[in-house]
């Protein structure tokens, strides 16, 4: 134990002091002060919304006869100009007089041409539902129907009352992305770094002095946990001064949907994402110090370690993929749910965004944490065995063979 803790001081002071990890930290707290304070700062201009940055000024030439003045009259915010003919709208477009041109073919009918569409441009959208809402009141009226009724039963709206009983997939979106990203970029950096120090100790023979003074468990565990609790400490750092961050500036966020839902993370979620970031993180870190020890040089570990990185692709990939199309409980992440490599993403994905039976989130936790046990014993078996080899690296079947 006194070895273990030994290796593991050293290797965590050895992360947090160097540079690159003072640098990063400082990265990303300069950057979400910046984001989450820039509202305060903006003379409270915020993010253009669906329906603005529309063209301001129209064309309209009226085919039918009499839906141009009307379209006029209810488009108060535009510049319109009522054109003779179709060639003139679109002259006047060609020249640039006008943002866009709407030439009215029938009833219901019309040509919206624009010189450049914006991503907020919902011209056509208004124009749309001005000639649906004129339509209809002209067909009622050849009912019979008077004023008031029309306006009745055109005013007449369906008002649901939404109850959610399991998770709002729109609200869990963004934090479920942002959590397995980071996930995701944890056991790439660290666990390289991992290998990395590993590699660089056999590559310089220091291995064979730290291996006389510290047993082979001692001295991976060390470096695993110690590397990854400096990952940790800075992801929860970060997470906090955000958090305090946004606390001050929450009335500036009051109407964005999406940072709001960020910070609104259920109690329950937040422990879930403890529990599968640190397991999931484990699981990839005691592999990749493992094959670390089986490189010579530096320049084999890319050659060791892309076995790990690709699964940890396709664990990552097929999750982002569910969640953006909505499928969050497909065949295929039921089936991750219970496989350890893949588990850490596909259950948070679905405890996110989505109502898992809580017999079956402890099933994965447990086959997690039996996962982490034996890998973690498998790891040491090939440190072992992986520090004293030189030379060309070793196939994994020979490890196994090894191993045996």
């Amino acid at each position: 134990m006194k070895q273990f803790a030994k290796v593991f001081k050293f290797e965590f002071l050895n992360i947090i002091k160097s540079k690159a990890f003072i640098f990063l930290t400082l990265l990303m707290f300069i950057g979400s002060t910046a984001v989450l304070f820039y509202p305060r700062f903006s003379n409270n201009q915020k993010a253009p919304l669906i329906g603005e940055n529309t063209p301001d000024k129209l064309a309209v030439f009226d085919g039918v006869g009499n839906l141009g003045e009307f379209i006029k009259e209810n488009m108060p915010s535009y510049e319109i100009t009522l054109c003779n003919d179709e060639t003139e709208a679109q002259a006047l477009l060609k020249d640039k007089a006008v943002d866009a041109s709407i030439i009215i073919n029938s009833p219901l009918s019309y040509t919206y041409s624009v010189n450049n569409m914006s991503l907020y441009d919902e011209t056509a959208k208004t124009v749309s539902e001005l000639l649906q809402f004129k339509y209809r009141e002209t067909r009622l009226a050849e009912f019979g129907l008077t004023e008031s009724q029309i306006t009745e039963i055109q005013s007449a709206a369906a008002v649901p009352e939404i109850k959610i009983v399991g998770n709002d997939q729109a609200q869990s979106f963004l934090y479920t992305y942002i959590l397995l990203f980071m996930l995701y970029m944890a056991v790439i950096a660290y666990g390289q770094m991992i290998a990395q120090s590993v590699a660089t100790e056999k590559s310089s023979r220091a291995m064979e002095l730290l291996i006389t003074s510290a047993k082979p468990d001692s001295l991976i565990f060390g470096k695993v946990l110690g590397t990854g609790f400096a990952g940790l400490s800075q992801m929860l750092i970060i997470l906090l001064w955000a958090l305090l961050c946004y606390r001050i500036n929450a009335p500036f966020w009051a109407d964005n949907f999406l940072v709001a839902s960020i910070f609104d993370m259920p109690v329950s979620l937040i422990i879930y994402t403890a529990v599968f970031f640190v397991l999931g993180f484990l699981i990839y870190a005691f592999l990749y110090g493992a094959f670390g020890s089986l490189a010579s040089k530096t320049e084999d570990l890319s050659t060791l370690t892309t076995p790990l990185t690709v699964l940890m692709v396709i664990a990552f990939i097929v999750p982002i993929t569910s969640i953006s199309s909505g499928n969050v409980d497909s065949g295929l992440m039921k089936v991750l749910s219970f496989i350890p490599f893949c588990s850490p993403m596909a259950m948070f994905a679905r405890i996110a965004m989505s109502t898992v039976n809580p017999l079956h989130i402890a099933i994965s936790i447990i086959i997690l944490i039996l996962s982490n046990i034996g890998i973690g014993y498998i790891a040491v078996l090939i440190y072992r065995m992986g520090i004293l080899m030189y030379g060309k690296p070793p196939k994994i079947t020979q490890v196994l063979k090894q191993l045996k």
